[in-house]
C-alpha cells in the first residue's frame, strides 16, 4: 500500500511504515493476507483485490486490475460472519418525502426492499436490520446527517445511480423482465431507487458477482408491528440489558431452538418484525400446532434438518465461485434430506390437529380460510434434484481438501484423462515407458 493508505493502513494493522523515496509504503505478508484483510474489514475500510489478468511474458509488464472490492458490507470472511445473523448492506433514497431502503445479503441471496414515510420510521428499520455497511446518494447531506450517528459505517455512492431510471434498468436488466410490477414496486419510486441503488453498488463498485440473486421482495412495514431500538432493548427481545447477563438471558436466547442457521436468522427476523395481521398470524400457529401436537414427527424432523446445515450461504459461495469441494458434500447432505423432510411435512398433515377451538373464537375474528397452509406451501417448494445429487456423489471424495490446489478431490474414475494425469504424477517412470511404447509403435521409432 502506498501513500495515504499506507499511513492509514499501518495504523490499523500496526505494521511498519516505510518509504520509498518520498512515498510512504507498507506491506503485508501474502500468507497471512486473511488476517489483515478481516482488521481493516473491522475498522470499516475496504479493500481492493488486484489480480494478473494476463499471462506472463519475459522482459514485459504484467496487465494487473482490481477484480473486486471487500467492503464490510459484503464479504464471506467466517471470522467475522455471525450464523445466526445477516450481514446486510443497505442502501437509502429518498424521493419527495418517501424513504426507500433495501436490504441486500450477498452471504445468502437476501434481497429485500420497502418504502417509510419518516425519518424515524427509517432509523427504525435501520436498527432492527443492524446492517454492516449503509449508502446513500452522495448529494443526499441530509441523509448522511440522518443515518450517520445510527450506523456502523456509512458510504455515499454516485446519486445518478439512485435515479428511478437508473434504477430501474438496473433491475430490469439483472432480473430479465420488461417490468418491476412483478416485485412489487409499482409507483414506488424511493423503493426502486434503493433496491437499484444497492444492486449497482455491488456488482459495480465492488465488482462483486450477483448472479445468485434471484429474487426481490418488496414488504410493507404496516403489515408488521414495529419495535424501535429502545423498545428491542428495553423487553431485550435480542441482547440482555446488563452485559455479565448470559446469552440466553433474552426472548431470542429462551425461544431459539431452531437446527439450522437459517432457522436462526429468521426467527431473529420474525422476533423483531412481529406480524399484525391475523391470517398470517392463525397460518404460523395452525403450522407450530401440527408440529407441537406430534412431537416424535417433530423429533425426527429435527434430526433431519441439522444435517441441513447453512444451505443459503453455502449456496452462495458456490454460485460466485468462492465455494470449495467441502461445500459440495455438505450441498450434497441436504440434498438427501429433501425426501424424507418431504414426507414427515405430509405425514403431520394427514394427523387431524386443529388449532385449539378456543383460539379460533377469542382471538380470530373470523374463520380459518381455505387457503393452502403454509406446511403445504412448504412441502410443494421441496425438490428433489436427483441429477444434482448424482453429480456429486460420483464427482467428489467423501472428505475432500479445504482448497482447490491440495488436489485429491475429484473421485478416480470420474475423468479418464484426469485418472491418467495422476497416474503419470504417482507413477511416473511407469507411465512414461508406457507412453514411450506407445508412441514407438504409432511411430515406427525404435530408439
Amino acid at each position: 500500500m502506498f501513500f495515504e493508505d499506507a499511513k492509514e493502513a499501518s495504523s490499523i494493522l500496526n505494521v511498519a511504515l516505510t518509504k520509498r523515496g518520498e512515498t510512504p509504503m507498507c506491506g503485508i505478508p501474502y500468507h497471512a493476507t486473511s488476517n489483515y484483510m478481516a482488521k481493516l474489514l473491522q475498522a470499516g475500510r475496504k479493500v481492493a483485490i488486484c489480480d494478473q489478468i494476463e499471462t506472463a511474458r519475459p522482459g514485459q509488464l504484467v496487465k494487473r486490475e482490481i477484480t473486486q472490492i471487500i467492503s464490510p458490507g459484503a464479504h464471506f470472511d467466517e471470522r467475522m460472519l455471525e450464523a445466526e445473523r445477516n450481514n446486510f448492506l443497505i442502501a437509502v433514497a429518498v424521493s419527495g418525502n418517501r424513504f426507500g431502503v433495501a436490504a441486500i445479503d450477498l452471504t445468502t441471496g437476501d434481497f429485500k426492499v420497502t418504502e417509510l414515510e419518516s425519518e424515524n420510521a427509517v432509523i427504525a428499520e435501520l436498527e432492527r436490520l443492524n446492517p454492516g455497511e449503509v449508502i446513500y446518494p452522495e448529494e443526499s447531506k441530509r441523509l448522511a446527517e440522518l443515518i450517520e450517528p445510527n450506523v456502523s459505517v456509512l458510504n455515499s455512492y454516485e446519486g445518478w445511480v439512485f435515479a428511478v431510471e437508473t434504477a430501474e434498468f438496473t433491475l430490469k436488466d439483472h432480473f430479465k423482465v420488461a417490468a418491476l410490477d412483478g416485485f412489487g414496486l409499482k409507483e414506488h419510486i424511493a423503493a426502486t431507487g434503493a433496491a437499484g441503488g444497492a444492486l449497482h453498488y455491488v456488482s459495480q463498485h465492488l465488482r462483486r458477482d450477483v448472479t445468485h440473486f434471484t429474487q426481490l421482495s418488496f414488504y410493507e412495514v404496516s403489515d408488521y408491528l414495529v419495535l424501535d431500538a429502545a423498545t428491542l432493548k428495553h423487553l431485550e427481545i435480542l441482547e440482555p440489558l446488563h452485559r455479565e447477563a448470559t446469552k440466553p438471558a433474552t426472548l431470542y436466547g429462551a425461544l431459539n431452538r431452531t437446527s439450522t442457521p437459517m432457522g436462526a436468522r429468521r426467527l431473529r427476523d420474525w422476533l423483531t418484525q412481529p406480524l399484525s395481521s391475523v391470517e398470517p398470524i392463525r397460518k404460523r400457529q395452525e403450522a407450530i400446532a401440527q408440529f407441537i401436537n406430534n412431537s416424535t414427527i417433530l423429533d425426527r424432523f429435527c434430526e433431519s434438518l441439522k444435517e441441513v446445515r447453512d444451505l443459503e450461504r453455502m449456496i452462495s459461495r458456490l454460485s460466485i465461485g468462492s465455494g470449495n469441494a467441502r461445500d459440495l458434500v455438505q450441498l450434497y447432505g441436504a440434498l438427501l434430506q429433501i425426501p424424507s423432510l418431504r414426507t414427515m411435512i405430509n405425514e403431520v398433515q394427514s394427523i387431524d390437529n386443529p388449532i385449539n377451538p378456543t383460539l379460533n373464537k377469542n382471538i380470530f375474528e373470523k374463520e380459518p380460510n381455505e387457503t393452502p397452509s403454509l406446511l403445504n406451501h412448504f412441502g410443494s417448494q421441496l425438490h428433489d434434484l436427483p441429477e444434482v445429487t448424482e453429480l456429486i456423489s460420483r464427482s467428489i471424495v467423501e472428505d475432500p481438501p479445504m482448497a482447490l490446489k491440495e488436489g485429491g478431490i475429484i473421485c478416480k474414475g470420474f475423468n479418464p484423462e484426469l485418472d491418467e494425469l495422476r497416474t503419470g504424477a504417482t507413477e511416473g517412470k511407469d507411465w512414461i515407458a508406457k507412453l514411450q511404447k506407445e508412441e514407438m509403435g504409432k511411430t515406427g521409432i525404435t530408439s
